[in-house]
């Protein structure tokens, strides 16, 4: 299963990951999980850009990686801006794949952190406030929606 957090920067895509990938480990310790997180990602792949085409083709290097890894492990878990939506769909529309959208928002974004093309999901996804739910609770929520 694909696990992929979207959302602003700054809004807990990352702290989220971990704390899921954590907890997953916690409650069943053979589980294998992969965490593809977008500054890493861009470390590997060597891309600064952070163009529209810069960030189409980061989120595509991403969507090949959890597709790859999706094959050997429990959960692969992927924290990216992704601003694309048609990308995003294209991912969850692969019959192959289970994927789980999680989209974090918050209202303490700073303004100039802010993609301003980012396109929020429309459908199949689990919508998460971040300023309403503490780590635990959004934990909850998460592994509810992905049983």
């Amino acid at each position: 299963m694909i696990i992929w957090f979207t959302g602003q920067p700054n809004s807990g895509k990352t702290t989220l990951s971990l704390e899921l990938v954590h907890y997953l480990h916690e409650i069943r310790k053979d589980i294998t999980a992969t965490i593809i997180d977008g500054d890493s990602l861009r470390k590997i792949t060597r891309n600064s850009d952070y163009s529209k085409d810069g960030r189409r083709k980061n989120v595509k290097s991403a969507i090949n990686l959890a597709i790859n890894s999706d094959t050997s492990n429990d959960y692969t878990v992927v924290a990216l801006v992704s601003p694309f939506r048609d990308l995003r769909e294209l991912l969850k529309n692969n019959a192959k794949h289970t994927v789980k959208e999680i989209y974090l928002h918050s209202s303490r974004l700073r303004e100039g952190k802010m993609v301003e093309y980012y396109e929020p999901p429309l459908n199949n996804y689990l919508d998460i406030d971040t300023d309403k739910y503490t780590i635990e609770e959004s934990i909850k929520l998460i592994t509810d929606y992905i049983q």
